[in-house]
């Protein structure tokens, strides 16, 4: 099943980066939904999250067979989606250029 979302619903985490366009700041915020079960296959998982920029949200998801695995690939697609859309605004995150998505600790 091809998930369409309207939006993310729960709120679970936000974080907001900054980034450089044509010389000014613009601001991006990344937005995790809570996880859920897809009611018609119950061995399927989706996470739903959104990046916003000043007019404009795109909304995605990461799916998996929990709700962990789906919040991990979520996570994971927000780091490749900000690595790639977004490379051109150096983004940073309190200041610093890791944001904070990568797998490593």
């Amino acid at each position: 099943m091809k998930l369409k979302l309207a939006d993310i619903g729960t709120i679970i985490a936000e974080r907001q980066l900054e980034g450089l366009e044509d010389g000014n700041v613009r601001r991006l915020i990344v937005r995790i939904g809570k996880p859920f079960r897809d009611e018609e296959n119950e061995g399927c998982w989706y996470c739903p999250y959104s990046i916003e920029t000043s007019g404009n949200r795109r909304l995605f998801y990461g799916a998996g067979v929990d709700s962990l695995q789906a919040l991990r690939i979520a996570i994971s697609m927000i780091e490749a989606d900000l690595a790639s859309t977004y490379a051109q605004l150096s983004l940073t995150w309190m200041g610093q250029r890791d944001l904070g998505f990568s797998k490593r600790l």
